[in-house]
């Protein structure tokens, strides 16, 4: 049909521009300074998401039933006038045409993606992705909501830490978390704070029910591994 030609001619231009984005790209950091409330930054992951025009279409819905503000509608990329130089250059605005391949691409992988930087100069990877239930019981006691997991993976490298994996899975009320280090020091050191981790996570009403942290062998631990080490240069 002539709209599904369109469709695809306008999916096409999206892919083959340089640089065309498969994640949600934060243009400022989520907080000014390290240290925040994890509130705040869990408020402005939120924002980045719930505003970046991914859901457009459903918070449209969620507006006309009147359970969404207009003012939060006004804030996605969708209710923004396209750039006239690249509309008339291409026939078609090109952000608009990569933020529809970016909606596919999140439906079909049912997974968002984010990065940026938590603050100032501190990189970021986040995403977070959604698990169909396997299989229902027979008398369909278990409902979605219970065998449905989300999965949470975020990364950092921090300056004296290293790099730092989290994997965060939330199924039926119950936590998992798993942390990788980049080595075996900074994985102590995270083992040493994780009575903190337990008690914040108590108190938000999500106990904890595992927690596992690993680190990469420090380099200076397997000088052996070096072939030559013994020998001649």
């Amino acid at each position: 049909s002539t709209t599904a030609r369109a469709i695809s001619s306008v999916l096409s231009q999206a892919e083959s521009a340089p640089g065309a984005p498969l994640a949600l790209v934060g243009k400022t950091p989520l907080t000014a300074a390290p240290g925040a409330n994890p509130a705040q930054v869990a408020q402005k992951l939120r924002d980045a998401v719930g505003s970046s025009g991914l859901f457009y279409e459903s918070h449209v819905a969620e507006w006309a039933e009147g359970k969404r503000p207009l003012a939060s509608l006004l804030l996605e990329p969708q209710m923004q006038k396209a750039q006239p130089g690249e509309t008339a250059r291409t026939g078609t605005d090109l952000a608009s045409a990569q933020l529809i391949n970016l909606q596919l691409h999140t439906h079909e992988q049912a997974r968002v993606q984010w990065q940026g930087e938590a603050w100032p100069g501190q990189k970021m990877q986040w995403d977070i992705s959604k698990d169909a239930p396997e299989g229902q019981q027979p008398d369909g006691r278990d409902g979605d909501e219970e065998a449905t997991a989300w999965r949470s993976n975020v990364r950092f490298q921090f300056p004296l830490l290293g790099d730092l994996a989290a994997h965060v899975v939330l199924q039926g009320g119950r936590v998992h978390i798993q942390l990788q280090a980049g080595s075996e020091g900074s994985a102590d050191t995270l083992r040493q704070h994780a009575p903190r981790l337990e008690a914040s996570l108590d108190a938000a009403g999500w106990p904890l029910s595992s927690l596992s942290i690993a680190g990469k062998p420090d380099a200076e631990e397997s000088p052996a591994a070096a072939p030559g080490a013994d020998g001649d240069a």
